[in-house]
C-alpha cells in the first residue's frame, strides 16, 4: 500500500536550499573560528551554536524574499 502513489516531488526543489543551508552556516562558523579564534575554548564553543544559528537566519532572510524559485 503506498499512500503517495499519484505525488510528483521535485526533489530539487528542496535539495538545493538545502545545501545552501548547510555552506551558509559551515561559512559563518568558519569565519568565527578565523576571527574569535583566540577566545577561550569554553567561551568559543557557549557562542559557536549561536553563530551557527546566525548563519541559518542569513540563509532564511534570501529564502523568505523568493530565492528558493530559483530550484525551481
Amino acid at each position: 500500500m503506498n499512500i503517495f502513489e499519484g505525488i510528483d516531488f521535485n526533489t530539487m526543489q528542496l535539495i538545493g536550499p538545502i545545501v545552501l543551508l548547510v555552506v551558509t552556516m559551515i561559512l559563518t562558523t568558519f569565519l568565527f573560528k578565523l576571527i574569535f579564534g583566540w577566545l577561550p575554548k569554553s567561551l568559543f564553543n557557549f557562542l559557536l551554536g549561536p553563530i551557527a544559528l546566525l548563519g541559518a537566519y542569513i540563509w532564511a532572510i534570501p529564502m523568505n524574499m523568493g530565492f528558493y524559485e530559483l530550484f525551481k
